[in-house]
């Protein structure tokens, strides 16, 4: 069973949005926030997205991806297309953004993308922290090279990524509805993992050099499961 795609992922996700919302609110907000400068009323003269990693946008707020002028989406889950359509597809077209999924590796092919897509930002929707997966576990610096080399990748152009930077069991069951932890900007990362009630030892999905040195990083809590939290980090890169 793949919980990163497929249909039982869908069905998961599907059954889970109640016990998300929180967090993919939170996504939203800080989304919004990034890209306070973009003019919605105006959406043809604002730029296009890559959406990369975008599933069936389970998380993702059509309210901002549809500021873009135009909304392109990756994955290599061949389902995702016509699920991300189906949660997004009306909502865009409402806006005037127009919508191309598109079923493939586009971590593999980034850089023939960005030569297609020279003025296009990109978002890589919680797609980062499974890079790790991908590789033998003992294969820990190459996953931390590749993503690395992201930044490099990507210079002079405006980027963004949420995705997993730990997860884990917890202590105790968090309840539906439960109010999420919110980190203080003071603590250091022992304390946030004390305040996500983490129960020893969370997988370390090997993202701590993904953004560039100095760019404001915001960190979530995602109650994933009743006894199972992520914390994601976010941020938003301009050139």
């Amino acid at each position: 069973m793949n919980l990163t795609g497929g249909i039982t992922w869908h069905w998961l996700a599907w059954r889970s949005q109640a016990r998300w919302a929180p967090t993919s609110n939170a996504i939203e907000n800080w989304l919004m926030q990034q890209t306070q400068a973009f003019k919605p009323e105006a959406v043809a003269g604002q730029p296009s997205l890559l959406l990369i990693g975008a599933s069936a946008g389970w998380m993702m707020s059509s309210r901002w991806l549809g500021q873009f002028a135009s909304v392109d989406t990756f994955d290599i889950d061949p389902f995702a297309g016509m699920m991300f359509k189906w949660r997004h597809g009306a909502a865009l077209k409402a806006q005037g953004t127009e919508l191309h999924c598109h079923t493939q590796d586009a971590m593999q092919n980034l850089p023939a993308l960005l030569s297609k897509h020279p003025k296009a930002c990109v978002f890589f929707d919680n797609v980062l922290g499974q890079v790790r997966f991908q590789h033998p576990a003992n294969d820990w610096q190459v996953v931390e090279k590749k993503l690395q080399q992201l930044k490099a990748t990507l210079k002079g152009r405006e980027w963004g990524s949420v995705h997993d930077r730990m997860s884990g069991p917890t202590l105790e069951t968090i309840a539906e509805g439960s109010a999420l932890p919110v980190r203080h900007p003071d603590w250091h990362d022992q304390h946030w993992l004390t305040q996500l009630n983490a129960q020893s030892p969370w997988l370390d999905h090997l993202t701590h050099s993904v953004f560039p040195t100095g760019v404001s990083v915001q960190d979530f809590a995602w109650n994933f499961s009743p006894r199972y939290r992520h914390w994601l980090q976010a941020a938003w890169v301009r050139p």
